[in-house]
């Protein structure tokens, strides 16, 4: 398994977590759940992540 990176977490407008931006050591970026990130011990903690609003439910795949 690849090595990841906590980016940020996304959040609604009424506050919760939808998803969280991890990368992995070549770059690439995917949308994980929260419980998912806490439980794989992705690093920084949770809490350490900037958070960046979204009014999207679901993620916008990739880049280009």
């Amino acid at each position: 398994m690849s090595e990841f990176t906590g980016v940020h977490r996304e959040v609604l407008e009424d506050g919760n977590i939808k998803h969280v931006v991890i990368r992995d050591a070549a770059g690439k970026e995917q949308a994980i759940a929260a419980k998912d990130y806490i439980s794989q011990g992705i690093q920084p903690e949770l809490d350490e992540l900037p958070e960046v609003g979204t009014d999207h439910e679901f993620p916008v795949s990739g880049k280009g």
